[in-house]
């Protein structure tokens, strides 16, 4: 039913949870976990400073840590799975462009990964993903 299912991962909590259950998943669908840490690609800008080339290299550094993490437990579980690190607007890459782009029929990814003051400037990329996504998508606690 689900050849490919994309996780979402930021190292919170809640994502640790949604690798959890995605993996259930592909055991009992045979499914491939397409597992993906993104990073943003716009300017940080704090007290007038715009920050760029080393933020998103330490993105790049926490990120393939993020996926190492999960892809470790999805081969212990015994699951196909495959990394992607990606730059580009979060909640947009993966409502939209990331199933296309690996071929996903479902997304499983955790309720939130930021605070709540981030949540509310930001906006939540689950609820955009919700919202937007043309593929199934599970929300896990």
């Amino acid at each position: 039913m689900y050849e490919k299912i994309l996780v979402p991962v930021d190292g919170s909590d809640s994502s640790k949870r949604a690798v959890e259950e995605a993996i259930t998943l592909a055991k009992q669908f045979g499914s491939t976990l397409q597992i993906v840490s993104v990073a943003s690609d716009q300017r940080y800008v704090q007290y007038g400073v715009t920050l760029g080339q080393d933020v998103m290299e330490s993105f790049r550094e926490r990120g393939q840590e993020i996926l190492d993490d999960a892809e470790e437990q999805a081969k212990k579980a015994g699951i196909k799975v495959e990394t992607h690190f990606v730059v580009g607007v979060p909640k947009v890459q993966i409502a939209k462009q990331l199933p296309e782009k690996y071929g996903a029929s479902l997304i499983v990814m955790g309720k939130s990964g930021v605070n709540g003051i981030s949540r509310a400037i930001l906006g939540s990329t689950t609820a955009y993903v919700v919202r937007h996504s043309e593929v199934n998508v599970m929300v896990s606690q």
